[in-house]
């Protein structure tokens, strides 16, 4: 019924708006899919009801359609699953106690808690980081700046030979398009597994190229 929907309200909107708030929502949709946990849901639930744009009338009414179909997939998931001790008690706690189990420097603390609890488009969740981390064996943190995206494969794949997992922190300005995340995120997965996981924040500030603040596993 929702995807009925979507697909009408996409006909009243300009193609290239479509495809970017269906790229917004893509990151959204995909650690949906991957999440089988309670907690982790609930998080991907309010990220997804803070995402919003000034748009006209019939383009905010595709995102309400994107976000509703987000938001029935994270209930239908929900139905399945137990609400376990394990996924209640993890905490901020875990997450310094695994940086500091593998020597990586305080000041990715506050990156990866900012991404959590700050300001962002798009927050991480304590989930988020409990999958990618899970019996992680080795981790690497990298900060870099991102000049162009054309140059995003040649700057991960070195950081990510040989990983598993990673976590995106990104930071772009006002003139940050979504195709541009969208090739960011697309790069870092060509440079993983295929079963690798990923998870991302991103936020926007008075920066002029984008950065990013990237965690690999393995």
């Amino acid at each position: 019924m929702i995807k009925a929907k979507i697909e009408k309200c996409k006909k009243k909107v300009n193609p290239k708006i479509a495809k970017d708030i269906e790229n917004l929502m893509k990151p959204h949709l995909e650690r949906i899919g991957k999440s089988s946990d309670y907690y982790k849901l609930r998080t991907l639930s309010m990220d997804v009801n803070k995402i919003n744009i000034k748009v006209k009338k019939d383009v905010l009414r595709l995102l309400e359609l994107f976000k509703l179909a987000a938001r029935q997939k994270i209930e239908k998931k929900i139905k399945n699953i137990n609400d376990s001790d394990e996924t209640r008690n993890y905490s901020i706690k875990n997450l310094r106690g695994f940086l500091e189990k593998h020597k990586i420097n305080n000041i990715y603390y506050s990156a990866l808690f900012n991404a959590i609890y700050g300001k962002m488009m798009v927050n991480l969740g304590l989930e988020d980081f409990k999958m990618v981390t899970k019996n992680a064996k080795k981790a690497k943190f990298h900060s870099f700046e991102v000049g162009s995206t054309d140059n995003a494969d040649t700057l991960l794949k070195p950081k990510l030979k040989g990983m598993k997992n990673a976590i995106l922190i990104l930071t772009g300005n006002n003139e940050t398009t979504l195709d541009e995340l969208d090739f960011v995120w697309q790069s870092a997965l060509k440079c993983l597994p295929k079963n690798g996981k990923t998870a991302f924040a991103y936020k926007i500030d008075d920066v002029n190229k984008l950065q990013m603040n990237l965690m690999a596993v393995k």
